[in-house]
């Protein structure tokens, strides 16, 4: 067993099929296949059961294929500590990004890290907390930028940044000419929410909950994948919706949207550097925490 017949297996799982992985490891399909007949009789298992529309891991198969994440991960992690004691001249960095951190926090540091390492190639994995902090876990991205924490074993978490959650509408919406509503007109309107995975929501209904305000109250009309999905919703006049201040901040200076204080009501959130536990951050990593941590100094996101 290899890291290259670990690399070929991986490819072809993704891929779905032998002539797909053959193509991204710029090899024949038969070389391809021959490596991995050779690492399935090594192992003694078949992995991969081939169909008429492409390949099915099997049981051996999926188990084989977190392990070979994880060695492979590794591999780069070592390939990255070299490369640190090179002056950092050339490395590829992977990270996650939850919607507002993606959209806000990591553009911050941009400036900074291509001026002062530009050999290191950033990519930035994007969904929701609870998917990036799966893509952690899964040694898919080195660390997780993200709006929630969670308690997962294996998880560390840093504070980074405060962000507040207004609740915005269209100038056309009823809401938009009162000075104040009350939490128990949230119930009398379309909400917008974002999905249950997302730190948006998470944060929402934990701060409904401290305000003795049951979240299976509020008239939830759809729930949307991102901020701008919601943000594009209130900008057609629908509904109202609990967004980060920072993703609207200048539709509120148009007067395309307005924010509706709720008495005695307030939602606010962290957000969180997340890295595995145990687990040294290659050079690229370190820089890019450092940098964030830097430009984020604890605070309120502010203009």
């Amino acid at each position: 067993m290899n890291l290259r017949q670990l690399e070929l297996f991986v490819a072809i799982s993704d891929a779905g099929s032998f002539s797909r992985g053959a193509e991204i490891a710029s090899l024949t399909q038969s070389t391809v296949s021959q490596h991995i007949a050779a690492l399935e009789n090594e192992v003694g298992l078949r992995l991969l059961d081939r169909t008429g529309h492409g390949v099915i891991l099997t049981g051996a198969g999926e188990l084989f294929l977190q392990h070979a994440r994880r060695v492979l991960v590794e591999c780069a992690t070592l390939q990255q500590a070299m490369v640190g004691f090179r002056g950092l001249q050339q490395a590829n960095l992977t990270v996650g990004a939850s919607n507002i951190p993606a959209n806000y926090l990591v553009p911050m540091i941009l400036p900074r890290l291509t001026a002062e390492h530009p050999g290191i190639t950033l990519t930035v994995q994007t969904g929701d907390s609870r998917a990036m902090l799966d893509c952690l876990l899964a040694d898919t991205v080195e660390l997780s930028v993200v709006g929630s924490r969670s308690d997962d074993r294996g998880l560390e978490f840093v504070p980074l940044a405060n962000d507040l959650l207004v609740l915005a509408v269209s100038p056309r919406h009823p809401w938009s000419k009162c000075a104040k509503i009350r939490l128990a007109d949230l119930t009398k309107h379309p909400i917008i929410v974002r999905e249950s995975g997302s730190g948006s929501d998470q944060a929402l209904r934990l701060a409904l909950h401290r305000a003795s305000f049951d979240p299976d109250q509020l008239q939830v009309s759809v729930r949307l994948g991102s901020n701008e999905a919601v943000r594009q919703a209130l900008l057609s006049g629908f509904g109202a919706a609990f967004l980060s201040e920072i993703a609207i901040r200048q539709d509120l200076a148009r007067g395309e949207l307005v924010v509706v204080t709720v008495a005695d009501f307030a939602v606010s959130r962290q957000f969180w550097l997340a890295t595995r536990s145990r687990r040294t951050m290659s050079p690229a990593a370190r820089i890019f925490a450092e940098l964030l941590q830097e430009s984020c100094s604890g605070t309120m996101i502010d203009p």
